[in-house]
């Protein structure tokens, strides 16, 4: 039965007609599970979500919920105290990063020499100086 074309087809369970059958070379499931899509890791929200993170410390006998980076910026201060140079350079680097510019505000008036004018803004600085106070409105 099987190799002879005139004889005709038997149709039953498990042999469908030959028209509707999957074609030679073509999936049964052409969409098929579509593949796992990785999330993507970002590791500053991952590192900003472990700060933020409260925990319960003891502090002088009470108990206080405060953030694990709270947490490391006393830790780090303690160990600038105790004499640590590392941890005293690091805020002092922080501390004049973060709070010096509030702590000035803007100046009115900046008064330097020529030599830090002509290492700000190289030999025609007198030029340029005129060109900023003009720009600003200041008299020459």
């Amino acid at each position: 039965m099987s190799g002879d074309p005139k004889k005709p087809y038997e149709v039953g369970y498990g042999k469908p007609p030959v028209a509707t059958r999957f074609q030679k070379g073509q999936s049964g499931n052409p969409s098929g599970k579509p593949k796992k899509v990785p999330r993507l890791l970002d590791p500053g929200k991952v590192l900003e979500a472990i700060d933020n993170e409260e925990i319960s410390v003891t502090d002088n006998g009470k108990r206080k919920r405060m953030t694990k980076v709270e947490i490391q910026f006393r830790q780090l201060f303690v160990k600038a105290i105790r004499g640590d140079m590392k941890a005293a350079r690091l805020i002092v680097k922080m501390a004049t990063e973060y709070f010096v510019p509030e702590a000035r505000g803007v100046p009115e008036y900046e008064f330097i020499g020529t030599t830090e004018a002509a290492q700000r803004f190289g030999r025609d600085w007198q030029d340029r100086i005129d060109e900023l106070n003009a720009e600003l409105g200041y008299p020459r």
